[in-house]
């Protein structure tokens, strides 16, 4: 099993740099990633690599793949890069809705959600608003370095919040 599994488009921008990140801030925890469109055999995009390793972290041998059935199955927590993953996942495989969510909703979620354990699914919050653009994390595919900067510091937000709901 894998405690989360990171979604986007291709696999080498917003879910690779979520699974080399969080493997870096959560030794010892099952973590992986996979894209909806996968560029397969890829690494991580160049300039993510760059941020990756300036924040201590590495992209050495990362290789993109496309999610499948398995995949999916196998993963405890499913984060999605925006709602169009999501929404990949669950026209694939609707019974995964439950573990299926937008990174940046979950985090917010998080915050005002009990303390919980590491990657922990929460069910959907009741009464909370419908998800919006504001919730993706936006490509940064070929849109250069200060682009990719700003999508490692959305993710980061992202995993700050699942570090605190930690305890």
């Amino acid at each position: 099993m894998v405690d989360v599994l990171f979604l986007c488009t291709g696999n080498i921008c917003r879910s690779a740099y979520a699974e080399r990140r969080a493997r870096q801030l959560f030794p010892g925890s099952a973590i992986a990633s996979a894209g909806t469109h996968a560029m397969r055999g890829w690494g991580v995009d160049e300039n993510l690599a760059e941020v990756l390793i300036e924040r201590g972290g590495t992209a050495d041998g990362f290789s993109a793949r496309q999610l499948t059935e398995p995949i999916a199955r196998e993963s405890r927590l499913i984060l999605c890069a925006t709602r169009e993953h999501r929404a990949f996942v669950l026209d694939a495989w609707p019974d995964l809705a439950d573990r299926t969510f937008v990174m940046r909703a979950y985090a917010q979620d998080l915050g005002t959600a009990p303390r919980s354990p590491l990657w922990s699914a929460l069910p959907p919050a009741d009464g909370r608003p419908a998800l919006t653009r504001r919730d993706d994390i936006a490509d940064p595919y070929r849109l250069g370095s200060p682009e990719a900067v700003r999508t490692a510091d959305e993710i980061d937000e992202v995993l700050r919040a699942v570090e605190q709901a930690r305890g």
